[in-house]
This record gives structure tokens, C-alpha cells and sequence, in this order.
């Protein structure tokens, strides 16, 4: 009996190409969104390619498709050869297509855990096959045409010298047409050839579809609009905060997730386990968040399958959004395999900076999220807490910004609060100082009054607990927010 080959794929240096640009404004939404797209169709095209090579025909050999990468199953006596040279092929097209700015490995063997062993040795070194000949080193491949004088949007190809002065390259170009005609694709599928407005990746042509092609997938990109159809600039996006002007950059993913993958692998060599539980996170990442991002109509997604997501929209809304996302994952995905959670890191930006910084800090927020014990946290505005607290904390904020509007809580006293919970007074005398300033205060609605009243009963316990302090400060930092002039 022919033992089949498990084959992995993975695109890397997927955030540092989708967010390499400095352009701002509307220019800075569309080159995001086209590099995100070009991302998604590289990883079709790169499917594609694979399932043809290692004469992949039925859909139940794709075990794992989405979010960057693939893992297949070919009954076919396919060799180390036939791989390596996919694996090399894939690798230089990847390269010239993204300006060597993503990187493609590949990894094989027996077992599914050979597999992706392979593929994660080889992530270490993703451009072994193209820098290499066979005998060592290939001198001549490691040097590249010159950027001089560099695209003033991506700063890492030749800028386009025709002009007067330096414009834009010509992948940034197409990234900015490409963009433009995203706000009208919905549905696309792979062509036999070249056709009208089709666009290609790695050799595949992939065209627009209709909704009962065989083929055709979604163009995963909910894009905010204007009355007329226009999309919103992230100017735009980040007036429709309350408050302050603020984007909000919000980066989640399952939390644990290559531990379960191996733990269902092993536990059915049929693998039909593993083909349903890739699929059902495929589909909550890839389409359900789209339907619930296109319901709040004010969010750009720059990237959702897999097992991640990475999204923007106004600060306070999309607070609430991740909080929404959070129930339905639970009710679906979390509800249906015990145990499985995801977290996530929301970064609070002005729409001048530009977003890439944001995308850092939100990722770094969500390793924190995912370092502390039992995962299954949001990290944001100052703090990270158990998904269950969340509706509280933000629900607590909006309260303070109300009474703050209302006049039933002043601005200052808030300010004030917030710097005795942030540390500024001994941990001692913090019990002291909070029912002081509270007590001092002219006019206090009654929600105020009784959310400081439990502030001051765990400050006054021990000094309160670190979690409750943490927690009631983001609830002051969101008011505080909330009632800043835009």
C-alpha cells in the first residue's frame, strides 16, 4: 500500500509586505488593501500550483487552506524531486512578485508532523533554494539591481524616473489600481488563460466569478463607504470615533493553535477531523467577521482567514466589535471544539501616524494578551482582561463618559482618578486619596457614585487587587477618550 506525502506550505513576511508603504491618507487605504489582496491571491495561486504538481485532484486531500499557508495530502508516489523542485519554483516566483519582500517555504514527509517540522526548519532559512546551487552559496544571487533613486512609498524599489521627479514604482502603482478596483470584486476563480480585467499570481489567472462557479471564492475586503459609494479615507474613519479622533487597529488569532492542530492530526489518521476543524475556523475568520464587519459598515479589513484577523476602524466601535466577535466565536468555533480561544491586541492611533506603527503595537499587545496565563484576553487602553470582562469595562467607560458629558462627573475628577489607579500616590494611602477625591466632588451622578464605591472597596482591601485596578483605569482611559474634543 502507497504511503501518501503531507506537504506544507507558508507564506512569511506577510504584515511587513502588507504594511510597507508611508503614504497617508487615501492613497495609504488603497495600497493596503491591494497588498492584502495580492497576499490572498498569492496564497490561492500558490495552492493551485501545488495541487497540481503533486496531482492533488479531490478536495478532501486539502487539509489545512487559509490564513498564509496549506498543508495537502497526495496519494500519488510523489518524491523528495518533484517537492524540491515546486519548493524552488514557488520560492523564486514569490520573490520577483513581491519584490523578495514575502518569503514561500515548503516542507514534506511522511506524517503530517514531518510535514510541518520540515516546513518550520525551512522558515528559518527562506531563501536557501534561490541563494544557493547546489555546492554552496550562489555569489551572483545575492545582489540585486539597485533602488537608486527608492519609491517614495514603499522606499524598497526603483522609483519610476520617467517624470520630472520621482514617482511611485510600478509595483506601488499597480498596488494603488488594484485598490481602486477592489470596492467592486466580490467573487473570484482561477482561468484557464488571461481574460478581461483578470489579474495572475505564480502563474495562475484568476478572473471575476459568479456565485454558482465551482471555484470561486470571496474577495475578503469590507470597505467603508460614503452615501455615494466612495470609500471613506482613514481621516474619514477615524471622525466617525466619539470623542477623540482615533483608528483603532485590532489583531486577533487563535490562541494555541499549532498544538491543536497536532493534537487533532494525531487523534484521526482519516484526518477528516482536521479538514473540518480548518475549514470551520476558515470560515468564521474568512467570512462570518466580514458579514459582522460589513453590519457596523465603518471597518477596513486588511486580512481574515485562517486562524487570525487584522482590521481598522474607529477606536470605540471597534472596541465593541471585538467584543461582538469574541461571543460569536465562543457560541461557534469555541462552542464546538471545548477549549479553543483566541485573543487579541487593539492599538489607539492618530490616522496621521502611519498605520504600520499601530499594526506593531497591536501586535505586541496581543503577545502580551497571549503571555499570560490561561490566554483567551483582550489587550488594550492600558490593560488586558478576560474576554468575559470585557462588556463590563467598556460598558463602565461609556457610563463615565456619559455623566463627564452630563456634567454629572467632571473631566478633571477623572483625570485625577486615573493617576491615583496609574500609581502616582503610595499604595497605602490610595484607598485614602480615592474616597477623598470622589467625596470632594460637587456633583456625582448615582452610577458614578456606585462604580467609585466599588473602586474603593478592593482599593481598600489590600490595596485592591492588580487585575480590578488595571481593569477600572481602562474603564477611565476610554471616558477620558470619549469626551476629548475631536
Amino acid at each position: 500500500m502507497r504511503r501518501p506525502v503531507f506537504v506544507a506550505g507558508d507564506l512569511s513576511g506577510i504584515q511587513d509586505y502588507v504594511l510597507g508603504i508611508k503614504a497617508a491618507g487615501k492613497a495609504q487605504a488603497k495600497r493596503l488593501r491591494a497588498r492584502s489582496f495580492h497576499v490572498e491571491i498569492l496564497e490561492n495561486a500558490a495552492l493551485i500550483r501545488a495541487r497540481r504538481s503533486l496531482r492533488v485532484s479531490q478536495k478532501r486531500d486539502i487539509l489545512i487552506a487559509g490564513g498564509g499557508g496549506f498543508l495537502l495530502r497526495s496519494g500519488h508516489a510523489v518524491g523528495s524531486a518533484t517537492c524540491e523542485d515546486l519548493h524552488r519554483e514557488l520560492q523564486r516566483q514569490v520573490f520577483e512578485e513581491s519584490g523578495g519582500e514575502l518569503g514561500f517555504s515548503m516542507g514534506w514527509g511522511s506524517t503530517v508532523a514531518e510535514a510541518r517540522d520540515h516546513l518550520e526548519r525551512g522558515k528559518r532559512r527562506p531563501w536557501e533554494s534561490l541563494l544557493s546551487n547546489g555546492n554552496g552559496w550562489s555569489a551572483e544571487a545575492w545582489h540585486r539591481p539597485p533602488i537608486s533613486p527608492p519609491c517614495p512609498v514603499c522606499v524598497r524599489l526603483r522609483a519610476d524616473t520617467e517624470g520630472r521627479e520621482p514617482s511611485a514604482c510600478s509595483m506601488c502603482r499597480q498596488a494603488t489600481r488594484i485598490g481602486e478596483r477592489l470596492t467592486t470584486w466580490r467573487l473570484l476563480r482561477p482561468t484557464a488563460g488571461p481574460e478581461p480585467q483578470s489579474i495572475s499570481a505564480l502563474g495562475v489567472h484568476f478572473g471575476q466569478a459568479a456565485p454558482s462557479s465551482p471555484d470561486a471564492f470571496q474577495v475578503r475586503r469590507e470597505i467603508p463607504r460614503h452615501p455615494s459609494g466612495e470609500p471613506l479615507t482613514f481621516e474619514e474613519l477615524a471622525e466617525h470615533s466619539t470623542g477623540a479622533a482615533r483608528l483603532a487597529v485590532l489583531k486577533a488569532d487563535v490562541d494555541d493553535m499549532g498544538v491543536r492542530v497536532s493534537q487533532i492530526a494525531d487523534a484521526d489518521d482519516t484526518y477528516r477531523s482536521l479538514r473540518r476543524f480548518s475549514k470551520d475556523l476558515h470560515v468564521f475568520f474568512s467570512e462570518r467577521i466580514q458579514e459582522m464587519a460589513e453590519s457596523w459598515r465603518q471597518t477596513y479589513t486588511l486580512f481574515a482567514g485562517g486562524d487570525d484577523l487584522l482590521l481598522i476602524g474607529p477606536w470605540d466601535k471597534t472596541l465593541d466589535l471585538a467584543g461582538h466577535f469574541h461571543r460569536e466565536f465562543r457560541a461557534g468555533p469555541g462552542k464546538r471544539y471545548p477549549g479553543l480561544t483566541f485573543s487579541a491586541g487593539i492599538a489607539l492611533t492618530p490616522y496621521r501616524v502611519p498605520v504600520r506603527h499601530a499594526v506593531r503595537r497591536a501586535e505586541e499587545l496581543l503577545e502580551s494578551a497571549k503571555n499570560r496565563r490561561g490566554k483567551d484576553r483582550c489587550a488594550t487602553l492600558g490593560a488586558d482582561w478576560r474576554w468575559e470582562r470585557h462588556r463590563d469595562i467598556i460598558a463602565n467607560g461609556r457610563m463615565l463618559a456619559s455623566a463627564a458629558r452630563d456634567r454629572a462627573a467632571s473631566r478633571s475628577l477623572l483625570q485625577r482618578l486615573l493617576t491615583l489607579l496609574d500609581g502616582s500616590s503610595a499604595p497605602g494611602l490610595r484607598a485614602a486619596r480615592w474616597s477623598y477625591q470622589v467625596g470632594r466632588a460637587e456633583r456625582l451622578s448615582d452610577p458614578v457614585k456606585r462604580w467609585a464605591e466599588s473602586v474603593a472597596a478592593f482599593l481598600a482591601d489590600t490595596d485592591g487587587a492588580r487585575a480590578d485596578v488595571a481593569e477600572s483605569a481602562a474603564s477611565l482611559r476610554y471616558a477620558l477618550l470619549a469626551t476629548r474634543s475631536s
